[in-house]
């Protein structure tokens, strides 16, 4: 055992938790600028440190996770499911917010986990563009449902006139994704090797840049989990289960199935997989996330024969 520290952070709006194993420290830290530097200061310098382990809690640890990675500090997102599942494995079933500190620096000495990387600013703000449009497209979706509903001649000019403003800034945004990636000479290069598989077009390939930046630096089947399409089996004794997907981002996986689908139709390679699954019996959505788990190999392929060493090493990426 070496003598570095794993500290567990419990991020809250207003405050940070921490506890710093094995020493066995715990302490209460302001979530702000002032309160990050003082926890810095608390926990010592990054070489006394294995990592650090915090949860997404919707932003509220964007501060103190880039703060903390700035400073070359390891630190590393995980599941909030998983790190309660640990917890109940454990025998933990009290949840206070210096528990759930203690919890995740016990799961940060036990359990491997990715160091997070920062993102440049121009990936931040280009992921700040694509989470905002999917705000947007989902009230789209929303004030078209109470469209279909509605009756009311007064009230039905009232949604009408929000989704054209909606849709209006859905665009404004998008116009805005494809030129800041147009306007990076990196990007724009890294989005070529995307659009090398038909079916995925400017916004699809800007999502992927922006929110799977990890795709070209791990294996088939990390990646694979990563986007959630990697086939989980289920087996007890004698009895085998189907193998089902579960997991990983969502919201990736959605915009590669709708991407598969111009794919199966005008990519031969994909097509003619597609259409030997379906010759075997498989069913048709089943089929479909089969190829979006072969586009995304293929696509793991190229972005790792693409980066060269000296790009590796970009802050970008």
């Amino acid at each position: 055992m070496n003598n570095l520290k794993y500290i567990g952070i419990d991020v809250a709006k207003n405050h940070l938790d921490i506890y710093i194993s094995p020493q066995n420290k715990s302490k209460r830290f302001k979530n702000n600028e002032f309160g990050i530097l003082s926890l810095m200061e608390f926990i010592g310098k990054p070489q006394e440190i294995e990592r650090i382990i915090l949860e997404p809690t919707g932003g509220y640890e964007e501060l103190a996770l880039e703060t903390l990675a700035s400073y070359g500090y390891n630190i590393c997102q995980v599941n909030a499911a998983q790190v309660r599942a640990f917890a109940k494995a454990n025998g933990i079933l009290a949840k206070t917010d210096k528990i759930d500190a203690k919890v995740l620096a016990d799961y940060g000495t036990k359990l491997p986990c990715r160091i997070y990387v920062a993102l440049s600013p121009e990936l931040k703000i280009l992921r700040k563009y694509i989470n905002r449009r999917r705000q947007l497209l989902r009230m789209i979706v929303e004030e078209k449902n109470r469209l279909i509903k509605e009756k009311d001649d007064e009230i039905i000019l009232f949604i009408k006139e929000i989704l054209t403003s909606l849709t209006n800034q859905k665009k404004l945004l998008e116009a805005k994704i494809i030129a800041k990636i147009n306007n990076n000479i990196n990007l724009t290069e890294i989005k070529k090797v995307l659009q090398s598989i038909k079916g995925i077009g400017d916004i699809t390939a800007a999502i992927l840049i922006a929110d799977l930046p990890e795709l070209g630096k791990l294996n088939n089947n990390q990646i694979a989990k990563l986007v959630g399409v990697a086939p989980l089996n289920k087996e007890s004794g004698m009895m085998r289960g189907k193998s089902k997907i579960a997991g990983g981002r969502r919201h990736i996986r959605d915009t590669l199935y709708l991407a598969a689908l111009p794919a199966i139709r005008f990519e031969p390679a994909l097509h003619e997989f597609y259409s030997r699954l379906k010759l075997n019996g498989k069913p048709g959505k089943l089929a479909v996330i089969a190829v979006v788990h072969k586009m995304i190999t293929i696509l793991n392929a190229r972005l790792r024969d693409f980066y060269s060493p000296a790009q590796m090493s970009r802050a970008f990426l």
